[in-house]
């Protein structure tokens, strides 16, 4: 093809897009609803009489009149009567509707119109529901009330009315308005406007001329007195005025800690002739008296081993002719290795000594603030119940358990009202703290038997429980900020402290081992917040008395001289009570490494007197009571029992029936499940004794057993 005889260029035709549509379908309302039919029944039809028969339901009629009362029972007679035809019953009476009507009454039989229709022959017609709009009322079409109704609101009267208002009232004109009628309403609403008809006449009435006199309303006029009546607001008992026992009723020793003995010159020599001897360099750099125990503190050259004293231990101890050597190496917070050695005169620590202590006396941010005795540097020891917040104290006889357990009481008697602490003391032993007996800061008197004992401890587990529960309510988390807040919300309960402080854990352990260490591991976890503390004593710390559920949570250690390395472990996880000394020689241990100090010494003599000092001023006011306890007991005991126990007690008061089997098919259980619970209703008093074969008799109504219920 030449160039000259080309086609010419066709532009493509442009490409019709076709809209996409979606066929539609018309949609009947009605022919297809998510409704699900609805079941209607069909008509009754009897099996006898047909459709002559009511179609409602109606309670089944009972026919007493069948039969002669005299004859029906001829088959438990001699001579019955042969005609059968003289009973009722034997005659057909109920045949025809007439028989019906005479026996069931009028309302028995009804017409026979009603035709029965089968329902499968029905034909079934669509109803398309009306979804159409409703035409809106127009103006016109507005009902207007005819004027001689009443408004339905009346407009209010005025309360007070002065002949000042009835004058005024007078002078207003009184307009006549216009009444539009039919014929008008038709014009155009601007033509009426400018009708030139009649305009509404006003008439005034004259005002007449009246001499007023000058009136002053009194607005108290006819009216009744309001009464105020307020809610009287909740107010707080004051508190009794209470006397806090001083430092001076408490004796004093002066002790001079500076004094420099021969035999303390002696053992210094002696210490140095050792280190020289084993070629330990080193010499005593210082030397520090304490009341019991004399530290030596030892500098060692650049370059020797701080094992190498302990070494010598056994040699230091046999040159010195010591009775115990205790090595602390090195001492915390300085450069130096302790020898810590028996004085060879003891001094006494007195009470009144380490109470006079500034310190103790202006702290009053710490109520729980206890003193505990002197460390070797002369230095008064303290320790807050709060921080600890429960305590172990074990030592061997006569080592000073017990004089430590009555300085720790007196110390918290010297800055606690009894309104702010309570103390639940526990002697099995009977002689130890039976001297604080109705003391107005005894929370229960003084408990002396084990099982008692175990009871308090579940009072106080159930008192941290509620204590927790008000926490809650009033959005506080521990005692301080509840206090804190009840001082100005007054509709809140101030709650005091309570320590617990048990003399002799092992007698306890003994009797109810399971129950008294449930209860002590249940405080010593959760009791600090509410504001209980346990504070546990005893003179065989073996790991059978105190088990590491015990020892888990109690932090706070105080050992005394114990006889073996395996006890010092039980009480401290470590080595160091076996060479105390006794009589008051302590560690504390509140850190990793324990202390060691002399405990306060406490006479008797002045336990009594200040004991007798509080007495004298309050009486007590316990708690809970010993009765009160041993209730406690035998509604827990109760409790725990059975949880079928007051089902099954309802149950026979109701039936007024005691026996085993009866509640044995009531509730499906077991014999010897019914048998328990029968002996422990006997035990409440509720049924009686078992009396052989005679069945027990139930003792109380149904009335005493809420009250029972109620009181427990």
């Amino acid at each position: 093809m030449s160039l000259f005889n080309r086609s010419p260029i066709v532009p493509p035709k442009p490409k019709q897009e076709e809209t996409f549509k979606i066929p539609q379908f018309v949609k009947i309302e009605g022919l297809k609803t998510n409704q699900k039919t609805k079941y209607k029944p069909t008509d009754y039809i009897s099996p006898i009489f047909g459709l002559a028969v009511k179609d409602v339901t109606v309670a089944p009629h009972v026919n007493k009149d069948t039969g002669d009362v005299a004859k029906k029972f001829d088959f438990i007679r001699d001579n019955p009567m042969e005609d059968r035809q003289n009973y009722r019953e034997f005659k057909s009476v109920i045949i025809d509707n007439e028989a019906r009507k005479e026996v069931f009454g009028e309302g028995a039989v009804i017409d026979n119109t009603r035709k029965y229709v089968d329902p499968r022959k029905k034909e079934t017609s669509i109803e398309v529901p009306y979804r159409g709009k409703t035409e809106k009322p127009t103006f016109d079409k507005v009902n207007i009330p005819p004027s001689n109704e009443k408004p339905r609101f009346e407009e209010p009267k005025p309360a007070y009315k002065s002949p000042l208002d009835e004058l005024f009232t007078k002078d207003e004109p009184v307009v006549d308005m216009p009444v539009v009628t039919p014929e008008e309403k038709e014009k155009p609403t601007l033509m009426r406007r400018f009708n030139t008809g009649e305009t509404p006449k006003v008439s005034y009435i004259k005002p007449k001329s009246e001499t007023v006199e000058a009136y002053e309303p009194n607005p108290l006029e006819d009216q009744k007195p309001i009464e105020v009546t307020s809610k009287p607001m909740p107010t707080r008992k004051p508190r009794v005025v209470y006397k806090f026992p001083t430092p001076d009723m408490f004796s004093k020793v002066e002790r001079d800690q500076n004094a420099r003995p021969d035999w303390l010159i002696e053992q210094e020599v002696k210490v140095n002739e050792t280190l020289a001897q084993f070629g330990v360099q080193g010499k005593v750099h210082r030397i520090i008296k304490g009341p019991t125990v004399t530290r030596h503190e030892i500098e060692l050259e650049p370059g020797v081993n701080v094992k190498a004293v302990k070494n010598i231990e056994d040699n230091l101890m046999m040159n010195l002719a010591a009775k115990s050597l205790r090595i602390e190496a090195p001492i915390p917070g300085k450069p130096y290795v302790g020898l810590e050695l028996p004085n060879g005169q003891a001094e006494i620590v007195a009470f009144g000594n380490v109470v006079s202590d500034l310190e103790f006396i202006n702290d009053k941010t710490h109520p729980l603030k206890i003193a505990l005795g002197v460390d070797i540097d002369g230095n008064n020891i303290f320790a807050d119940i709060k921080k600890m917040p429960h305590g172990l104290i074990a030592g061997a006889t006569n080592s000073g358990k017990s004089v430590c357990v009555n300085t720790i009481i007196m110390s918290l008697l010297m800055k606690n009202h009894p309104d702010d602490l309570k103390f639940i003391l526990i002697d099995p032993k009977m002689v130890e703290l039976s001297i604080y007996n109705e003391i107005p800061h005894l929370a229960t008197p003084v408990i002396t038997d084990a099982k008692m004992a175990a009871t308090a401890l579940n009072w106080a587990c159930e008192e941290m429980d509620k204590r927790f529960l008000r926490f809650a309510q009033s959005r506080t988390k521990d005692l301080d900020s509840y206090n804190e807040k009840a001082e100005t919300d007054y509709s809140l309960e101030k709650m005091p402290y309570i320590v617990i402080i048990i003399d002799e854990l092992a007698d306890l352990m003994m009797v109810s081992g399971s129950e008294v260490e449930n209860s002590i591991q249940r405080l010593t976890q959760k009791a600090r917040a509410a504001g209980i503390h346990l504070l546990v004593a005893t003179q065989r710390p073996t790991t059978d008395v105190v088990k590491g559920t015990i020892k888990a949570n109690i932090p706070t250690r105080i050992a005394f001289r114990v006889s073996s390395f395996t006890d010092s472990t039980t009480i401290l996880d470590g080595m160091g009570a076996e060479q105390l000394l006794g009589r008051g020689d302590m560690l504390y241990k509140a850190a990793e490494r324990p202390i060691r100090l002399q405990g306060a010494f406490l006479k008797d003599a002045e336990i009594e007197a200040v004991t007798d000092f509080i007495r004298d001023q309050i009486e007590p006011h316990y708690l809970i009571d010993h009765a009160g306890l041993q209730n406690f007991s035998i509604k827990k005991e109760t409790i725990e029992a059975d949880d079928l126990l007051l089902p099954v007690a309802q149950f026979v008061v109701q039936e007024q029936n005691a026996s085993i089997n009866a509640i044995q098919k009531q509730f499906g259980i077991g014999f010897n499940r019914a048998q328990k619970l029968v002996e422990t209703l006997e035990a409440q008093g509720i049924v009686s004794a078992n009396e052989g074969t005679k069945a027990r008799q139930v003792l109380v109504t149904e009335r005493e057993l809420e009250n029972m219920i109620n009181e427990n």
